[in-house]
């Protein structure tokens, strides 16, 4: 189970202590887009990410989006954010984490993302530290993501991941 078990979980991304990620000695945020960030219908950045980004650079950290998701999505998305994007990344497979973080050391790296086979999966298996926060809108999620979460909420019952938790490997 510790492949799936994350570092912390958090209900949003607001509610993470960036202080203490840089404390920790992470210098690079790599973040899933949909349903971690904003919703799947949400096209540009919402005036709360762009404060959370402004925040992650106040602190020392570069944020990068790694999104399963299409190119046109993702690039819309990251360049009216402002920031560096891999797409269709194919998490939690190694080779989209490998075109971003070439640049730093697996303990310098935080993933951020809404799901566990995916986003922390991915992540622990990369030696990155791992964040879990809660889904924003289960509407109009795509078929295998559904998938998804029907195997998440198992794994999720074995965890006993509920409110809000920290270092919890």
């Amino acid at each position: 189970m510790r492949l799936f078990t994350p570092n912390e979980y958090h209900k949003t991304i607001h509610d993470i202590d960036l202080v203490k990620l840089y404390d920790l000695g992470k210098r690079l945020i790599l973040t899933d887009l949909d349903n971690t960030l904003v919703g799947y219908d949400i096209l540009l950045p919402t005036s709360e990410i762009i404060a959370f980004k402004e925040k992650c650079e106040e602190v020392g950290l570069k944020l990068v989006i790694i999104s399963n998701n299409k190119e046109k999505r993702v690039q819309l998305f990251s360049e009216k954010l402002g920031v560096d994007y891999v797409f269709s990344a194919m998490k939690p497979l190694k080779r989209g984490y490998r075109k971003i973080a070439s640049d730093y050391t697996p303990n310098e790296i935080v993933i951020i993302g809404d799901q566990i086979l995916t986003d922390i999966f991915g992540g622990n298996r990369m030696g990155y530290y791992t964040i879990l926060v809660d889904v924003i809108n289960y509407n109009n999620e795509q078929f295998k993501t559904k998938l998804n979460r029907f195997f998440e909420r198992i794994i999720l019952k074995k965890l006993k991941l509920k409110g809000e938790k920290n270092d919890t490997k």
